[in-house]
């Protein structure tokens, strides 16, 4: 019984103390940057064109210099033009009317002004397509369209075993470019996100994948009950959302069945 007290009290203590890390990672010291002047060679060259933003005014993820590379590669495969910045002076409609695709690749803080966030909404409105990937759920918490985009923002994620445990993914059975020719069930390791509402149900959205939170340790902190998506899309006026938790990991992005999902899940939203 003691033995059991205290491997309780270890894993509390461990949790505990991964979870204050994460924490530190927001705490305010770095001030956040705008860019205001817009670039002069902000337009895309080719009519296939995905602009990858990656601007971080906050934590920076390891693997986004690997997520960016792939996505490179393989929209090069697709015959897209893919340009990469995290310069948020290319949220201005002149820039942004020429690309089919914005993708969040992991931001973290606020990285817009309120005028380059009305030019972005302008653009999903008048049918442009934005897929966000990894921690795009976990930003611009001022930005309230932004969240209403999404249907839901990051609460927080697991971290027993810290930070990255291995669990399986469920693909919904659905008909969509993002799911096309994943397994049923998949496995991979990842920093699972718990979300502060479940997207299931609401008007608009489609659920891709879930996490089977009875494959990880997913009571600490608290899960989402059993029914967790990761994974969603919705239409928003002519344009389109895309949007999956997976990422933290650079592995991610060369792993094929991952790129399988994210690659069809910019397409889709892009009309591409």
């Amino acid at each position: 019984m003691v033995f059991k007290i205290l491997s309780v009290a270890l894993i509390v203590l461990g949790a505990s103390a991964g979870y204050a890390l994460h924490l530190m990672r927001w705490l305010p010291w770095q001030k956040p940057v705008f860019e205001r002047a817009i670039p002069a060679n902000c337009l895309a060259a080719t009519e296939k064109a995905v602009l990858v933003f990656s601007k971080t005014n906050g934590y920076r993820h390891a693997s986004i210099e690997a997520g960016v590379k792939a996505i490179k590669e393989e929209g090069r495969k697709r015959g897209w033009e893919v340009v990469a910045t995290e310069n948020g002076a290319y949220f201005h409609e002149v820039c942004l009317k020429s690309y089919k695709a914005v993708v969040f690749l992991s931001p973290t803080g606020d990285f817009l002004t309120e005028e380059q966030q009305k030019a972005f909404e302008k653009y999903i409105e008048n049918g442009g397509g934005y897929a966000g990937i990894h921690s795009a759920s976990d930003c611009e918490y001022d930005w309230k369209w932004y969240g209403t985009l999404l249907g839901t923002r990051f609460r927080n994620h697991t971290f027993l075993p810290y930070p990255i445990p291995k669990a399986e993914i469920v693909t919904e059975p659905v008909s969509h470019a993002a799911t096309e020719g994943l397994p049923a069930r998949w496995s991979k390791k990842d920093e699972w996100y718990n979300f502060r509402e479940n997207v299931r149900g609401k008007p608009g959205f489609q659920v891709l994948l879930t996490v089977d939170e009875a494959t990880y340790p997913a009571f600490w902190p608290r899960a989402m009950r059993g029914d967790h998506p990761i994974s969603w899309t919705r239409s928003i006026s002519k344009g389109r959302m895309f949007y999956t938790a997976i990422g933290h990991n650079a592995s991610t992005y060369n792993d094929p069945t991952s790129m399988k999902h994210i690659m069809g899940g910019i397409a889709w939203a892009g009309n591409l």
